[in-house]
């Protein structure tokens, strides 16, 4: 079965929450004939790549495969912003829908689009200068560029674990990982960025220049305001670390409930992923019940990993490994290579500690996933820190008052049915919905979900009337949009 069919499949499945996005971007171009098409070609010092073409399956596909359906009329592999310049200038000559593609991880697949693909990946080129300490990256640039151009000087930025993960769609909806509570999300690092704008023309952006422009940027989410060609960041210097993966298969609920508790008092040099993995069918036919996982760093020993995990020891004792490395070796170890999927998860930021009736929404809602195929997951990315020191409406990334990061993944294969994937989503939504009121906190950007019923207060908050007017300034017309593109006042 192929992957046309394998998505139709899915979409059925879940007409609901795929209504929306079904389309991605604005798709609603009028097919353009060949020559069209090889004017474009001519324009462009990269290759343009048309359906039939031997690469063109492989360069299409988003990471989310739910999504794989919606397949560009033309892929334009851009080498430099003048090539993205005259890309959009040529669709909107021609009334072509675009978007603007880097790693392709939209969680709703909003880099797809059945006109024209602005495809970055080819600009990936990495400069670091050991003078100010300043990496710039290119706008197609993933996580595994800036690995490889970070680790020869002992510096870093707060970065993703998926190695394609682009950086372009990390930065500018804030960027969470690791370091986020001892320095601050992604975009808290950034100090200038090139954009070329809905009318083509190629702009320098930073505290100094187009200063409006350049606070919506930090935050608001890609596929905004234009397409990012380039990105500059103070680094930070790193050292050795402790690494960990943890899992607690005894006394689930007592393991969760203390491990939170020890986590809330952990200091900001500690950066964490704690997941509730839900037992697929078979293993719930051998009597599986949920486990605990804990997966990060921390900016010291082993031995006050154990101080700070203490209180959890003494109600189980975990599998896995714990490991002093320097910075690098243990990205290493956390990384993964994040492989397509079909999947969908919403998001929701805790503003304070997670209470005890939060928890028993929790525990109860996963031990209710009805099961797929491949997997549900409850996931909390522990924030505070550093990334609450700055002011709500310093930048445009706004959530500066939380605690924790939550999200219900929900993951299938094309073997499920239809019902199935449909009951699932089901319980996803009812699940979310049970324990957010818990919450306080909006929706993070980056986690972008096509099912969230108030989008712009939830992304944006006290933010969004700024947002909406800087559109008005930079893209009236709404070049750039999809289906939850910030909006023109």
């Amino acid at each position: 079965m192929g992957a046309v069919t394998r998505v139709l499949i899915a979409s059925a499945a879940g007409a609901e929450l795929l209504a929306s996005v079904s389309c991605g971007a604005n798709n609603s171009a009028v097919p353009l004939p060949d020559n069209r098409w090889a004017d474009l070609a001519r324009r462009l010092t990269g290759r343009l790549v048309r359906p039939g073409a031997p690469d063109y399956a492989a360069l299409a596909l988003p990471n989310n495969l739910r999504y794989s359906s919606v397949l560009p009329a033309g892929i334009a592999l851009c080498e430099n912003a003048q090539d993205v310049s005259r890309s959009i200038l040529w669709a909107r000559e021609f009334n072509v829908p675009l978007v603007a593609r880097s790693g392709g991880h939209s969680y709703a697949g909003y880099s797809t689009t059945t006109g024209l693909m602005i495809d970055v990946r080819n600009m990936n080129a990495v400069r670091f200068d050991p003078s100010t300490g300043v990496i710039t990256l290119a706008g197609g640039a993933r996580n595994a560029n800036v690995y490889s151009g970070l680790r020869p000087h002992n510096v870093a930025i707060t970065h993703g674990r998926c190695y394609d993960v682009g950086i372009a769609g990390l930065v500018l909806g804030g960027g969470v990982g690791f370091n986020m509570r001892a320095n601050g999300v992604t975009s808290d690092q950034l100090i200038g960025t090139e954009i070329v704008a809905a009318d083509g023309q190629i702009h320098s952006l930073s505290e100094k220049q187009n200063r409006d422009l350049f606070w919506a940027c930090r935050g608001a989410g890609g596929g905004n305001f234009g397409i990012h060609t380039s990105f500059s960041f103070l680094t930070f210097p790193v050292n050795r670390i402790t690494v960990y993966n943890l899992t607690w298969a005894q006394h689930p609920d007592d393991v969760f409930t203390a491990l939170l508790r020890a986590l809330d008092a952990a200091p900001d040099t500690l950066g964490c992923k704690v997941v509730i993995a839900a037992p697929t069918a078979a293993q719930q036919a051998l009597g599986k019940d949920i486990t605990i996982h804990l997966l990060g760093q921390l900016r010291g020993t082993p031995g006050e990993l154990a101080d700070i995990l203490q209180p959890i020891y003494r109600i189980a004792r975990p599998t896995g490994e714990i490991s002093e490395l320097p910075y690098w070796v243990g990205q290493d170890f956390l990384s993964e290579e994040g492989a397509p999927e079909f999947f969908h998860e919403p998001s929701r930021f805790f503003n304070e500690s997670i209470s005890d009736g939060a928890i028993s929404t929790i525990l109860d809602g996963i031990r209710r996933w009805p099961g797929t195929t491949k997997a549900a997951s409850f996931k909390l990315f522990q924030t505070g820190g550093a990334m609450n020191a700055v002011p709500a409406a310093a930048t445009a990334f706004v959530h500066r008052e939380s605690a924790w990061l939550s999200s219900v993944g929900l993951v299938w294969e094309e073997s499920d049915s239809s019902a199935e994937v449909q009951r699932n989503l089901e319980w996803q939504r009812a699940f979310y919905e049970a324990y957010i009121p818990f919450a306080g906190g909006g929706a993070y950007q980056n986690f972008i979900d096509p099912s969230l019923r108030d989008w712009k207060r939830e992304y944006y908050l006290s933010n969004l009337s700024r947002l909406e007017a800087v559109k008005s300034r930079v893209d009236p017309t709404r070049v750039f949009r999809f289906p939850e593109a910030i909006p023109p006042s």
